[in-house]
């Protein structure tokens, strides 16, 4: 995994703790914070409790409690941790501080498990000492339960650069397929964003009806992912893609 300073990140309180850091005036974290929640929101089904795992600052925290969900959210970095708590107030969510595995929690104690842009760099440990968090996070949901997980894929073996080893869709399943029963795999966004977005990156500050606009060309994007092709997909550094799955 690369070097990355997730407590020191955790000190912007905004997007760019979690998308990109670079992105300072925050229109395209906006415009993937979007493309990646409507991901999850047509997947989800069902209520009880969900998990959050890696959950950053919790972006996603109120957004799930509005779908009549009990939130958990759990990262390793004390300081997302502590600005989530800073940040979200209620009662239906709690953020959990953890180290480590084994995770707080008891077998099968959740109905949901979400896991967005973490994954993707502990892939790389599989198999190491320390143990494999798709067994854990297989061993805290309940049998027939539901995994959603976003995380970078590449077909050309590059990555954006955070992220040392870039899995495949295949290695991604692989990983999960002792636990799990993969139902869908999709492509919800490209490395290269589609030129409308790239010129709304660039004038959207100026614009009014931004709410309306991110959510017009999110769609656009996971559009273009999706009718990506292998050839596409093997010229670009790496995609997005959502996988979900049941606990077997």
């Amino acid at each position: 995994m690369s070097d990355v300073n997730w407590d020191e990140l955790a000190k912007n309180k905004s997007f760019q703790a979690v998308i990109d850091p670079l992105d300072v005036i925050g229109i395209k974290n906006s415009l993937i914070d979007q493309i990646q929640w409507n991901a999850i929101s047509k997947s989800l089904k069902g209520n009880g409790s969900i998990l959050d795992f890696g959950c950053g600052m919790g972006r996603f925290a109120q957004r799930l409690v509005d779908r009549s969900l009990k939130y958990y959210g759990v990262d390793s970095s004390s300081g997302m941790i502590n600005s989530a708590k800073q940040l979200i107030a209620s009662d239906d969510v709690e953020f959990i501080y953890s180290s480590g595995l084994p995770l707080p929690f008891e077998y099968g104690h959740f109905n949901i498990c979400i896991s967005v842009m973490v994954l993707q760099y502990l892939m790389e440990q599989r198999g190491k000492e320390g143990g494999d968090i798709f067994s854990e996070l297989a061993r805290v949901i309940a049998p027939g339960g539901q995994l959603l997980i976003i995380e970078q894929a590449s077909a050309s073996g590059r990555s954006s650069g955070t992220v040392n080893v870039c899995a495949t869709e295949a290695d991604y399943i692989e990983a999960l397929s002792e636990a799990f029963i993969v139902e869908r795999v999709e492509r919800i966004r490209c490395c290269k964003m589609t030129r409308l977005s790239l010129i709304y990156l660039r004038y959207g500050k100026m614009l009014p009806f931004k709410r309306l606009a991110i959510q017009f060309l999110a769609k656009q994007e996971a559009q273009q992912a999706l009718n990506a092709d292998e050839k596409v997909l093997q010229a670009m550094d790496y995609y997005d893609i959502c996988i979900k799955a049941v606990k077997k």
